[in-house]
């Protein structure tokens, strides 16, 4: 834990730091639960985001139905916790993982699990069935990515087969487009994911026509959660970034009204021996490096790139204006939420620009 900065101006905060206003998470966790409530469809925010126990336990409260990670050492962090409602996005294949899985279904027997390999099926079924437990499971469906789930015409079989394993228990299907979420046309947007989850969305019907109790269609992320709630077949969706944002979702057009930037990162202006330029203190190692830019919403006229300025710093220019002075501290709006965010280990919660608590990024480096 940092030390005591309760109470102090956030620019009175060690930099580079990541903030979060208070009052802005609570709106975003407002906003997607009323827009998931209209649509009929349950929300399990993707904890793959924050990566902190203490944002997971107010989506709850607010009204999620539970929480995805994307690894089981992120599950075990939860489920410490005390979050329950957990779905493991990712398939679960190493006999040293399968060993922390059964340790973690012991404390929250509700967790789910996606499959997309009947091998995998087989020997999880084998290990629940020596410890006499059940699993429940989904399969994972490719939305076109390439990197897991089964083909949309082997969809069918594979859900059969998995289904005859005794202590596997068939919950339903997951098909997430994680390529469609930063399309910036909201109509185009739309058209290639209905695409796609209207073909999974069939694999659901089928099942259920077949008996297959396939009740669960999940997947959706911050870009694409409103439209898919569109499809009857959609049972739920798996926001993440929407609860703090970033500028690359900033960025897209949206259906409704968008969400706030909850989470910002303070900077502070280390060297100003150029006049082109001053260097600040945050670089890849504190923000991490995509083709969108952070930016800076401190100041008007400036803007961030990393520009070469290697892990420890940044390169701040001005667009018009003067260029800050040394020891100026500026405030951003990070590019990528999900990596930047694993960079930190706490989250500075701000309320009227106050530091009011702080939050261990608690399942921080949690990459196993």
């Amino acid at each position: 834990m940092p030390h005591n900065y309760l109470g102090l101006h956030k620019s009175q905060l060690p930099t580079p730091c990541l903030l979060i206003d208070k009052h802005k998470l609570i709106n975003n966790l407002t906003l997607m639960q009323q827009l998931a409530k209209d649509k009929e469809v349950n929300v399990r925010p993707h904890a793959k985001t924050h990566k902190c126990s203490k944002i997971a336990q107010l989506q709850l409260k607010y009204g999620a139905i539970g929480i995805c990670v994307a690894k089981i050492s992120e599950a075990l962090v939860m489920v410490q916790a005390g979050v329950r409602g957990i779905l493991i996005t990712s398939p679960i294949v190493a006999d040293n993982k399968i060993k922390q899985l059964i340790d973690l279904i012991k404390q929250a027997p509700d967790t789910m699990l996606v499959i997309d390999n009947l091998e995998n099926a087989a020997k999880l079924n084998q290990v629940c069935q020596k410890h006499k437990l059940s699993l429940n499971v989904l399969l994972d469906i490719d939305a076109g990515i390439g990197r897991t789930g089964v083909h949309l015409n082997q969809a069918i079989n594979y859900a059969h087969k998995i289904n005859q394993f005794s202590n596997l228990i068939f919950k339903g299907i997951q098909c997430y487009a994680g390529h469609l979420q930063h399309i910036s046309d909201l109509a185009q947007r739309r058209t290639l994911s209905h695409q796609i989850l209207n073909a999974a969305g069939e694999i659901k019907i089928q099942l259920l026509a077949q008996g297959i109790d396939c009740q669960i269609q999940t997947g959706s992320g911050t870009g694409t959660f409103s439209l898919d709630a569109e499809l009857a077949t959609v049972s739920e969706i798996q926001p993440g970034s929407y609860c703090v944002m970033d500028q690359e979702y900033s960025d897209i057009e949206y259906k409704e009204q968008k969400f706030l930037a909850a989470m910002t990162m303070l900077t502070t202006v280390i060297s100003n021996n150029h006049p082109s330029h001053v260097t600040v203190d945050a670089g890849t190692k504190a923000l991490y490096k995509v083709a969108t830019k952070p930016r800076i919403i401190s100041h008007e006229h400036l803007n961030y790139d990393w520009d070469g300025f290697g892990d420890e710093h940044g390169k701040v220019t001005a667009a018009s204006g003067d260029l800050p002075a040394l020891g100026e501290v500026l405030e951003l709006v990070v590019a990528h939420c999900d990596p930047t965010i694993n960079l930190f280990d706490h989250f500075y919660i701000i309320e009227n620009d106050h530091v009011v608590d702080i939050w261990a990024i608690d399942a921080r480096g949690c990459c196993q």
